[in-house]
């Protein structure tokens, strides 16, 4: 009878606990949501949109294309790792955080959200360096900031670094993100706002808690 009650006791601890974190989603996504408004007042690296912009437009794109959630919520946060570095973190001159796309990663990780938008998230700039290897014409339209910013990633992937990368189970989802990344840089283009994402965010990371 006394383990039965403990049984009870721990498995009720847990169930307080997860319904504590699935509650706790909505603070998350009211941060994220935070992160990405400082985006509005922020240059796109270079470009001629702002960050949010830059985002909205990338998120907006694969919903058109009939992204999973993942790929859409990778979208749509793919470059916040520009707008939550720390002020110490090392720069690319006037083209934002070095290593933006890891510190990314770590940051939506730590913060529930799923290993394969993470790993979406991260990919980004591995795509741009493998199609940068790979297709003489994609480095012709890449624009000056994605010129400057792709020396400063280490340029194109040497042949050894590209095959590994086609190894990876996410390969052709990385380089999805980074066609949407290339595109979303339309000046005054008409996409949703932020609050659109809002309810998919939270559902997403409430399935990850469960």
């Amino acid at each position: 009878m006394k383990n039965c009650l403990k049984i009870i006791a721990v498995s009720f601890f847990v169930f307080v606990n997860l319904q504590a974190k699935i509650e706790n989603t909505a603070y998350v996504v009211d941060k994220i949501f935070s992160v990405l408004t400082i985006g509005a007042e922020q240059d796109y690296i270079g470009e001629d949109v702002s960050q949010l912009e830059h985002a909205l437009q990338a998120a907006y794109l694969a919903v058109q294309a009939g992204g999973t959630q993942e790929q859409i919520i990778a979208a749509l946060l793919h470059d916040i790792g520009h707008l939550c570095a720390d002020q110490a973190c090392e720069k690319m001159g006037i083209f934002g955080t070095a290593g933006h796309e890891e510190l990314g990663a770590e940051y939506l990780f730590e913060h529930g959200f799923s290993d394969t938008v993470c790993a979406l998230v991260k990919g980004h700039v591995q795509a741009k360096r493998y199609l940068a290897f790979k297709d003489e014409a994609f480095r012709g339209k890449l624009s000056y900031a994605s010129q400057q910013t792709l020396v400063a990633q280490g340029g194109p992937m040497t042949q050894g670094e590209a095959h590994d990368f086609e190894q990876d189970p996410l390969f052709e989802q990385k380089l999805q993100i980074r066609e949407w990344d290339d595109q979303a840089k339309v000046v005054d283009c008409v996409v949703p706002e932020l609050e659109y994402y809002r309810d998919m965010l939270i559902d997403h990371v409430q399935q990850v808690l469960r």
